[in-house]
C-alpha cells in the first residue's frame, strides 16, 4: 500500500509585513508634513460616511503620495513600491513589469479617543490595500492596534477559529493585505498622535 498526503491551504488571507529601521529622519519629515496639512486642508474624516472616527484624514482629491515633497517621494519609491512589487510576486503571482497598477493614498492622524470603524476597501479593481506607520504611540494592547476580522464567519460561529487577529504596528512598518479583509483600529487613550499613510493599489483599466 502506498499513501500520499498533502496539506492544502484553501482561501488563505495573505498579509505582508515589512519593517524598515533607522528611518527616523524620514518619519519626522512625514509627520511634520501630515501635521501641516491637517491644520491647513479640508478634513475628509468629517464626512458622515468616513470610517475615520475623529482625527484627520487627507482629502482623496489630493493624493498623498503624489505630493511634491522629498520625504513623500522617498516613501513612495523606497518603501511603498517595493512592498507592492513583493506582494504582486509572492501573493498574486504577477510580474510587476507586466501588471499596470496605480496607487491612491491618504494620510490619517488619530489622537486621544479617535479610532477607525470596521471597514474594507471595496473599490472595483483594487488588488491590494496597505498602511505605512509614520508615528505610533507606545501604549498597551489593544490601544491603537490594527485588528483584522476573520472572513471565515462559519468557522467563527462554531468555535473553530478566533473572530479576529490583532496586529500591533511599529513605526517604519508597512503592511499589505487583500482589500476585502475587514479591519479596524482600536481607540487611542494616550496623548501622542498616531500618523499613518494608507493606500490602495488598483489595476489600471484601458
Amino acid at each position: 500500500m502506498k499513501t500520499h498526503e498533502t496539506l492544502e491551504q484553501h482561501f488563505p488571507t495573505p498579509v505582508l509585513v515589512r519593517q524598515h529601521d533607522d528611518i527616523e529622519l524620514l518619519n519626522d519629515a512625514l509627520s511634520a508634513l501630515i501635521t501641516e496639512i491637517s491644520a491647513s486642508e479640508s478634513n475628509a474624516a468629517l464626512s458622515p460616511s468616513n470610517t475615520t472616527q475623529g482625527g484627520f484624514q487627507s482629502a482623496p482629491e489630493k493624493d498623498f503620495l503624489d505630493r511634491d515633497n522629498d520625504a513623500v517621494r522617498s516613501l513612495k519609491g523606497q518603501i511603498i513600491w517595493p512592498a507592492v512589487e513583493s506582494y504582486l510576486v509572492q501573493v498574486l503571482h504577477s510580474d510587476p513589469l507586466m501588471t499596470p497598477v496605480s496607487i491612491s493614498s491618504w494620510a490619517v492622524s488619530l489622537n486621544t479617543g479617535d479610532w477607525q470603524a470596521p471597514h474594507f476597501h471595496p473599490r472595483e479593481y483594487t488588488l491590494i490595500s496597505g498602511v505605512y506607520y509614520v508615528a505610533v504611540p507606545e501604549a498597551p494592547e489593544p490601544e491603537g492596534c490594527l485588528e483584522f476580522i476573520n472572513p471565515n464567519l462559519n468557522a467563527v460561529s462554531i468555535g473553530n477559529q478566533m473572530s479576529g487577529r490583532l496586529h500591533r504596528p511599529k513605526m517604519g512598518q508597512v503592511i499589505l493585505f487583500p482589500p476585502y479583509y475587514m479591519h479596524f483600529v482600536h481607540p487611542l487613550k494616550t496623548g501622542v498622535t498616531r500618523h499613518v499613510v494608507a493606500f490602495d493599489v488598483r489595476l489600471n483599466q484601458p
